[in-house]
């Protein structure tokens, strides 16, 4: 989502005429794109913001602008930890940027399309999340969610294959609860003329992996069969801690459906270890699902507190050694069955 989002950001600037440049010393204008969903992007980010404030010392002509989830984290003053920043642009809002255009009396940039770079495009179908999972930031940053209109999604999906885009990834927090029907999107997407291109989408929720979507990704020849189907624990205590909607037993039988039309298809999927209160046994537990299920790529955290959500309230709280030491034996594992596959 981020990625889409600086894409926006860049089209507004290549649109008023800028190019970029490899030396921020050099730069008229400095947007950081930044995310708050792990702590260490966090820290980075704040990190690389502060040291900024040299570059507006030796140039206090150039504009510096934070853009993304920093700008909606709640309880931030973002004035008053970075006095040095000149534009607070929120997630999903290009238009913002329009606007400080105007105030500081640069010329207004023309209404601007969104290219691919190389053979790759996204498309973002809907913003924002009602999963309320307990330990992520992200409904609370970007909003309840919202889906674009099918029509809208499409013609921009055109646009990318005129331009040549061989590889186009449709974004939301949760794609599955597309309000129009993710099933019905894919099948129109391959309508709009030759079908030379694949269509990807992220990420997914296993509580809305519904039959319909699985079976259009078997159908249709256009869409990868592979799929980001984020797990988090393969123990159900922690999975209903983490308000996931799911249990592993509907977790394996998305998998199942999937294998049983697909075998060869691509699974991914992201795990968060360390949770409040997880014990051994319920590691464990995830453990074994991770070697049960064999995906082809794991994305692997340790739990950090977000901000405002339920879980930074929780008592029992792991030690950081305890969660380092569970997360690099997450990633062992992970490796011996990658390397298998």
């Amino acid at each position: 989502m981020n990625v889409a989002d600086s894409a926006k950001l860049a089209g507004v600037l290549d649109s008023a005429g800028y190019q970029t440049t490899c030396d921020a010393r050099h730069a008229d204008i400095v947007l950081v794109n930044t995310c708050v969903v792990r702590q260490h992007a966090e820290d980075r980010a704040a990190g690389y913001i502060t040291s900024l404030s040299g570059l507006k010392q030796k140039n206090p002509n150039v504009k510096i602008g934070v853009c993304g989830c920093f700008v909606t984290e709640p309880g931030r003053d973002l004035k008053k930890q970075f006095p040095h920043v000149d534009w607070f642009i929120p997630p999903n809002s290009p238009e913002k940027l329009k606007e400080y255009f105007q105030e500081s009396q640069t010329h207004t940039p023309s209404p601007s399309g969104r290219g691919g770079q190389g053979g790759e495009g996204s498309v973002v179908i809907a913003h924002g999340c009602d999963n309320f999972c307990s330990y992520c930031v992200v409904p609370y940053v970007r909003g309840r969610e919202t889906s674009r209109p099918m029509d809208e999604v499409l013609a921009e999906i055109k646009e990318l294959v005129e331009q040549g885009v061989t590889n186009i990834t449709l974004l939301g927090q949760n794609v599955n609860s597309y309000k129009y029907g993710l099933a019905d999107l894919l099948q129109e997407a391959g309508k709009l003329q030759n079908t030379n291109y694949k269509i990807h989408f992220l990420t997914s929720h296993p509580k809305d992996m519904n039959d319909e979507i699985i079976e259009a990704v078997h159908e249709l020849p256009w869409v990868a069969k592979e799929f980001l189907l984020p797990l988090q624990s393969g123990d159900d205590g922690i999975l209903k801690q983490m308000n996931r909607g799911y249990t592993l037993a509907h977790y394996l039988d998305r998998i199942e459906k999937i294998r049983s039309l697909m075998p060869q298809a691509r699974i991914m999927s992201d795990i968060l270890v360390g949770f409040p209160g997880e014990t051994d046994e319920q590691f464990e537990n995830t453990l074994r699902a991770v070697e049960a299920i064999r995906f082809n790529e794991v994305h692997m955290f340790a739990y950090s507190d977000r901000p405002g959500t339920a879980a930074a309230k929780m008592p029992d709280k792991l030690k950081e050694e305890v969660k380092h030491e569970r997360l690099q034996r997450l990633i062992g594992v992970v490796r011996g069955l990658v390397g298998m596959l």
